[in-house]
């Protein structure tokens, strides 16, 4: 762990406080020349020296808050070489519906859930892509976690990419998935693959079990969350939930299937389909954190030295006589 500055050159900033720190070393001088023309004694060290050093201390924190100091933490990122992921995310229109028109769309649920899970596991290169009526991907398996949340944020979005053009108006097509069975969407070195669905659910009829059969055989675990409540709607379009029984007959089908609610299950089922396996350090991991507002905030305390004594009077003790 280190502290960087942003900005070193602003921290001059600070130097700011030699000027009353000047006002007062003329002052004082003046005063005790008074003081010994009028045979008067010296006050004690601490009473002078306090509020001048609580003025400078006040004045070199406000420059380090100008410097904008960071909080920098680096760890090794440790990779697990024999296991990857896949976060198949379904960008169909159906996604877009939601309880309410405050209320959080499907897709953006999935895209938060994908987020947590990937923060769950930071050890396994996760890939992300695309599910309508066709199988697309986003982002290659990495441990990049920029390159992650900014595919995740930016790339994914309703239709983006479209379905192909088919009059079907149901997009999504889970016999899709067995593209990864043919197509280099893990490395070929990963014996272990995990393949995450996540998805409303309403799809056009397939034969599930031969879809799982498949994807065992090309050595992929698959697993289905669900984002779907009843009664949800797509603003300004004709469009009711469909299909309340489709977890039902994934896991019917063998499929693990989960809702959107359950994501410590999930993990822990990602975490079983890979077991252990090597790992490797590829590298660290760097993490900054800003600690100019804490800075800023501490220049406050010795600001209250020099201001509180000034500003309160103290009182006197009057005798009774």
């Amino acid at each position: 762990m280190s502290v960087d500055l942003a900005t070193p050159i602003a921290a001059l900033a600070g130097l700011a406080g030699l000027v009353p720190l000047a006002v007062w070393l003329v002052q004082t001088r003046r005063a005790g020349g008074l003081r010994r023309v009028l045979g008067l004694p010296e006050p004690a060290v601490p009473a002078r020296i306090t509020r001048p050093l609580a003025l400078a201390c006040a004045f070199a924190l406000l420059g380090l808050a100008a410097a904008q100091p960071l909080l920098v933490r680096q760890r090794e990122r440790h990779v697990r070489t024999d296991a990857q992921m896949l976060l198949v995310l379904d960008n169909s229109r159906s996604m877009l519906a939601s309880s309410g028109p405050r209320a959080r769309p499907r897709f953006r649920r999935a895209a938060l859930f994908a987020r947590k899970l990937r923060a769950d596991l930071p050890e396994l290169p996760t890939g992300v892509a695309a599910l309508n009526n066709r199988l697309l991907p986003y982002l290659f398996p990495t441990v990049d976690e920029q390159a992650f949340s900014s595919v995740v944020a930016r790339a994914y979005g309703i239709q983006k990419p479209p379905p192909a053009i088919d009059p079907d108006p149901v997009a999504t097509a889970f016999d899709q998935l067995n593209e990864v069975t043919t197509q280099t969407f893990f490395s070929p070195r990963a014996r272990k693959r995990v393949l995450v669905v996540l998805s409303d659910g309403e799809t056009r009829p397939f034969d599930a079990r031969g879809t799982l059969v498949a994807l065992r055989r090309a050595r992929t675990t698959p697993v289905v969350v669900r984002f779907w409540h009843p009664g949800e709607r797509i603003p300004h379009a004709l469009y009711r939930s469909t299909q309340s029984g489709a977890l039902a007959r994934l896991r019917a089908a063998g499929w693990p299937a989960y809702t959107e609610t359950e994501l410590p299950a999930v993990a822990q089922r990602v975490r079983a389909a890979i077991g252990s396996g090597p790992i490797a350090n590829v590298g660290y991991r760097r993490s900054e954190t800003s600690i100019a507002p804490a800075v800023a905030l501490a220049a406050l305390a010795p600001l209250l030295l020099v201001i509180v004594p000034a500003g309160v009077p103290r009182r006197r003790r009057i005798s009774p006589t």
